[in-house]
């Protein structure tokens, strides 16, 4: 029996496992592309309505949702159809097998290559969707690790934004309690003050009236004095009266 080539990939299976691998390939380039026109053209996609494809000018966005439902459907319905070939040319290899001599040739010859190609375009096929499938969580994985380095910097900020907070807050308190000590010092230092005077206002009534009484005192003893002196000539001059 002549071994016959494998059948080559065809057109319809690279378009297939193109499209498998478009799936994974659209998130970052779908996501770009929408950032790109938030960032150019917040104006344009504000006047957009919610059945309307996002566009920047003449730049197409595809919507993601869309653009992977259309993808994942031309997948499925080519594995569908390879997968009906695949088990049409099985069954009739299976009982061609059984059958004449020619029969069995031509399942060797022709029909075992045959199904053989589609359980590699199969297995291909399949390959390519885990590759897009572990793709699309090595993407969801770096995102999610993204967020989280996102979050705990949020938690940081907002940390800090507490603690400056409290920081302002205590030194309000802080610059009312020294208000509070500088008024209770300017009260006391007023009350003082008006203490001294009160104080140098009685010293001074005191030593006016010490003033007064010893002036008082000066006078009465002077007055004594003259009035005894003015008795004495009294009494001497009557004595000499007296004699003569």
């Amino acid at each position: 029996m002549s071994a016959i080539p494998r059948m080559t990939t065809t057109p319809q299976t690279t378009s297939a496992i193109t499209a498998a691998n478009t799936i994974s390939q659209t998130m970052p380039q779908t996501a770009a592309a929408i950032r790109q026109t938030a960032a150019t053209a917040t104006g344009s996609a504000n006047t957009n309505t919610g059945a309307s494809t996002p566009s920047c000018g003449n730049i197409y966005i595809p919507d993601y949702s869309v653009l992977r439902q259309q993808n994942l459907d031309k997948v499925n319905e080519y594995y569908d159809k390879l997968l009906g070939s695949y088990t049409s040319t099985y069954n009739q290899y299976a009982t061609q097998s059984k059958g004449t001599k020619n029969d069995q040739n031509y399942a060797n010859v022709v029909l075992l290559p045959k199904y053989t190609d589609y359980n590699t375009q199969l297995i291909n096929l399949n390959q390519s969707m885990i590759n897009s499938v572990n793709q699309d969580m090595d993407l969801i994985t770096a995102q999610k690790d993204e967020l989280t380095n996102k979050t705990r910097q949020i938690d940081t900020i907002m940390n800090n934004i507490t603690l400056l907070k409290d920081k302002d807050n205590e030194m309000t308190v802080l610059t009312g309690a020294r208000k509070d000590s500088l008024s209770s010092a300017s009260d006391g230092l007023d009350q003082m003050n008006f203490s001294t005077y009160i104080f140098i206002g009685i010293n001074i009534l005191i030593l006016l009236v010490i003033l007064g009484l010893v002036i008082y005192i000066v006078y009465s003893s002077y007055s004594a004095g003259t009035r005894a002196r003015s008795a004495n000539n009294l009494y001497s001059g009557i004595a000499r009266n007296s004699t003569i």
